[in-house]
């Protein structure tokens, strides 16, 4: 089994981001849960906006 991470970053409507690595989308989504959270943002309003090798270059 491939060990593998990516960084997956998922958005939610009003442009909160989060990202963050890990080794599979199902492994994504528990960590999307407490990070939803943690913000007191109910986590079906992030949509995963994208899975890259690298971190995001933002700012």
């Amino acid at each position: 089994m491939s060990n593998k991470k990516s960084y997956y970053s998922f958005e939610d409507p009003a442009g909160t981001t989060i990202e963050f690595q890990a080794t599979s989308l199902q492994q994504a989504m528990v960590i999307k849960k407490s990070r939803a959270i943690e913000l007191g943002i109910p986590k079906e309003a992030f949509e995963l906006v994208s899975i890259r090798k690298k971190p995001s270059q933002s700012e």
